[in-house]
């Protein structure tokens, strides 16, 4: 992070925070509000240098309250600051009840690449668990030059919840050392239609 501090009267002299002119102003919104007055972040664009910078202030929230612009600083403190997209998770209203026909229109079976250290990676659906064991299996023949025998396993453990039946395929070695290349097989639980 890199600061750079201002004394109130070099603030002052380009108008922070009251007469910046408007393309010096970049952003300005309320943080915090209290009972007598509130915090209020301020980017703005440094005349001399053209670099962008992040200061708060506070200010009475009506023309009876009085406070310290800056908290009782006589240096201020500012992050140089830089525009970034960023992504945000937001709790959104829902248009509509969650369809279930989600049955009617997706195979049962999923054939799924968990390498356990990223996101899950779908291969695909199918309709039965031999299709779905058929396509994992071509799936790792594609991305490996040599594969030992091939075992699915099934994994009872893991058949709860959403999936009712789950089997992880297992690669079997010459050197009795087997591998499991994080492929998996499972079936979503069919719920009924009404």
């Amino acid at each position: 992070m890199i600061n750079r501090t201002f004394t109130r009267e070099q603030l002052e002299e380009i108008g922070v925070p009251f007469e910046l002119d408007d393309d010096a102003e970049l952003a300005r919104d309320t943080v915090n509000s209290g009972r007598w007055n509130k915090t209020v972040r301020l980017v703005f664009r440094h005349p001399d240098d053209g670099n962008a910078y992040l200061v708060r202030y506070q200010v009475g929230l009506t023309e009876y309250q009085d406070c310290d612009l800056w908290f009782g600083d006589d240096e201020i403190t500012a992050t140089e600051v830089e525009q970034r997209p960023v992504v945000v998770q937001q709790w959104k209203p829902v248009d509509a009840p969650a369809s279930q026909t989600l049955n009617l229109v997706l195979p049962a079976w999923e054939a799924m690449y968990e390498p356990g250290n990223v996101s899950d990676y779908l291969i695909g659906y199918a309709n039965s668990e031999a299709a779905a064991k058929g396509a994992a299996e071509a799936w790792l023949r594609s991305q490996k030059d040599e594969v030992g025998r091939l075992e699915w396993v099934p994994e009872e453990r893991q058949a709860v919840g959403e999936y009712d039946q789950w089997f992880e395929l297992v690669e079997l070695h010459d050197d009795s050392v087997h591998t499991g290349p994080g492929l998996v097989v499972r079936r979503r639980v069919q719920k009924p239609t009404a």
